[in-house]
């Protein structure tokens, strides 16, 4: 086929060199040359089929096209040899061609182009139907190749600013589906879209269309870089006054969509500029929230999407080192963001995240909380030093954080977020779910023999916790309403069905699960984890008691339950990892009221606080398994002293929370 390919290309350019120099030679001597034009036809066939017979031998060359030349009935239009198996004749009809799927493509863009406006508010069934075949096709790079190359930018611009206009319910989903496809056709066939959609020809459209049709999809990241990367820039002006242009707030989301291309963009900035690029980003998203717009995303959220995908917060595997350097690029300007300098201050002011992006923030910090961790521990010899992107060594076991933040970054940026008690959940749940493994390591080292693992693990939260509460604090004002949230989602994450004896984590029924039937158990468990360790019950439910007043007025009494009440827990996790209980809850000694329930096993906290003199024989059968002892191989004084050690370290950070700034 290669060579009858090659044969018929070199008859072609001798026709084509012999038929010019024929009608040469008859405009010389003016002579009739109608019946050698006839000879043109054939130049003009051969122009054509060269072109399929080339198309026809790849899609031979491709065996991924095809299944198996093999035994079995084979796919479809492939006739069976004999005895099932060896080579077959192949029907060419059953599959298209690469030349008919890109040939359809344009056609539907044609179509598309050629419909007219449709009614007001609806984009009427020609529109929708289109789309669908659109969708239905999506991942199809010949189908789409041909579709956007007939389409061309501006007028796949056209059509969004069309959807955008007459929105409808399908709007969004139209939206999408041209995102997705356009990304097939730019990774898999970018010679066949044509110069068109090359970066340097898109760099002169407006940032606005082509930020919508860039909003959906997974596009090559260098290319997509290229498209993006002349719109990071500051704007001309005096050195001190320079602004960063305002146009990179179009592309938040096909950024978040695409991680790799906001590292490439961001990773290489200085603290200092990166600062002052979020900061204007920043001001946009708050300035423009696009909520008139059918088709536009939601700028507050995909800012703060942008900078958790570029962490790596929502990847399956490990955050690879482009994604840690990114994710401590955030965490140390996110806190620090300004206002506009000018010539009165050059500085600007503390400007807030905007309230959209914060949630976000949460879900970075607890998917990085080993760092967090470290970051806020005021007891070891990192605490004076400035964040650094480089490993640190922790006294923790298992904590082995990729970079070290300083106090004052990781305060500030524990405040974007603590704003409110539904913006720390992700925190909460990636700290419970990150101190859970702690716990597990410095257990297997200590063994049941001691706590001195255990130890400095308890005093690490509690320097997060602590820093947390300062944080929550200073943002809120008024913590009385804070607690109020704090123990409302105790409460219902207690309400799934979590088997709360010693505060243990235990399976969620089959109610607990959130409107679409997903399954709530990990997030909820993870969350719980770090709300008994910071919180305890005794803090958050105070139901077993009726005082009405404020906060300073159950200060005392909530203090004297928290210490027990958190001793309590640890003392019933203590025994995960080899510690044993010499006396038994059940003993009956402390069965007048019983602290346990039936089966022998402890009842939860909060049923036992409702009565004072369950609380007392729960403090007597500690001390009768060695609190106070002095001996921390029992397990009695090994909760005291890891609660202990919890509760001062967390009173360290409350009060003073950046010693250094």
């Amino acid at each position: 086929m290669e060579r009858f390919i090659a044969s018929l290309e070199q008859a072609r350019k001798v026709v084509g060199e012999e038929i010019s120099a024929i009608l040469r030679a008859l405009s010389s001597v003016d002579a009739d040359r109608s019946a050698a034009l006839r000879i043109r036809e054939i130049e003009g066939w051969l122009d054509q089929e060269i072109p399929r017979l080339r198309r026809r031998n790849q899609l031979i060359q491709e065996p991924d096209l095809l299944n198996d030349w093999a035994a079995g009935p084979g796919p479809p239009g492939l006739t069976p040899g004999p005895g099932g198996g060896g080579l077959t004749a192949f029907d060419e009809r059953a599959l298209t061609t690469r030349a008919l799927a890109t040939d359809e493509g344009e056609r539907l863009a044609e179509t598309l182009t050629a419909l007219g406006h449709p009614a007001p508010y609806s984009l009427g069934d020609d529109h929708d139907r289109i789309f669908d075949r659109l969708a239905d096709r999506r991942k199809d790079a010949d189908f789409t190749a041909g579709f956007f190359a007939t389409l061309g930018p501006q007028g796949a611009a056209a059509a969004l600013r069309k959807l955008n206009h007459y929105g409808g319910e399908s709007a969004k989903e139209h939206w999408k589906t041209m995102g997705e496809a356009l990304a097939t056709a730019v990774a898999r066939r970018p010679r066949t879209l044509g110069p068109a959609w090359e970066p340097e020809s898109l760099g002169k459209m407006q940032a606005s269309g082509l930020g919508l049709m860039l909003g959906h999809g997974r596009f090559p990241s260098g290319w997509l870089t290229e498209v993006i990367r002349p719109r990071v820039r500051k704007s001309p002006g005096d050195e001190v006054l320079a602004r960063w242009t305002a146009d990179l707030n179009h592309f938040l989301s096909a950024l978040a969509n695409n991680p790799e291309t906001a590292r490439a963009l961001f990773n290489d900035l200085s603290r200092e500029d990166l600062r002052d690029l979020f900061s204007e980003l920043n001001r946009e998203v708050a300035l423009y929230t696009n909520e008139h717009d059918a088709i536009a995303f939601d700028p507050e959220a995909e800012f703060g999407r942008m900078l958790a995908a570029g962490a790596g917060v929502f990847e399956k595997r490990s955050p690879g080192p482009e994604a840690v350097r990114f994710a401590f690029n955030v965490m140390t300007t996110m806190g620090d963001l300004r206002t506009r300098a000018d010539f009165r201050d050059p500085e600007g002011q503390p400007m807030e995240v905007a309230k959209g992006a914060r949630i976000f923030m949460s879900m970075l910090a607890g998917a990085y909380a080993a760092e967090m961790i470290e970051g806020a521990n005021a007891g070891d010899a990192n605490r004076t030093q400035d964040s650094a992107f480089e490993k640190t060594t922790a006294l923790t076991a298992g904590l082995h954080p990729k970079f070290r933040l300083s106090p004052g970054d990781t305060y500030r940026f524990i405040k974007i977020f603590a704003d409110s008690a539904e913006r720390m959940k992700p925190f909460d749940a990636g700290m419970g779910r990150f101190s859970r493994h702690l716990m597990d390591e410095a257990g297997a080292k200590d063994r049941g023999a001691g706590i001195k693992h255990l130890g400095n693990t308890f005093a690490s939260l509690g320097y997060v916790s602590g820093m947390q509460f300062a944080a929550a604090n200073e943002v809120q004002g008024k913590m009385d309403e804070y607690d109020q949230k704090m123990r409302d989602r105790l409460f219902f994450l207690l309400g799934l069905g979590v088997d709360i004896v010693g505060f243990g984590i235990g399976e969620l029924g089959a109610a607990a699960l959130d409107a679409s039937g997903k399954s709530l158990a990990l997030d909820a468990a993870d969350e719980l984890v770090w709300l008994m360790i910071s919180k305890s019950m005794s803090e958050t439910i105070d139901s077993h008691k009726d005082i009405d007043g404020t906060r300073l007025d159950e200060l005392k009494e909530n203090n004297r339950l928290a210490t027990l009440g958190r001793e309590y827990w640890i003392f019933h996790e203590l025994k995960r990892y080899g510690f044993s209980y010499p006396v038994p809850p059940n003993d009956p000694a402390f069965g007048q009221p019983p602290i346990t329930g039936k089966d022998g096993n402890l009842l939860p906290f909060n049923e036992l606080a409702k009565d004072p003199k369950a609380l007392k024989n729960l403090a007597d059968w500690l001390i009768r398994n060695g609190s106070g002892s002095g001996d921390d191989s029992t397990v009695g004084e090994a909760a005291t002293r890891l609660n202990n050690a919890f509760g001062g370290a967390k009173d360290n950070t409350q009060t003073n929370p950046s010693p250094l700034g």
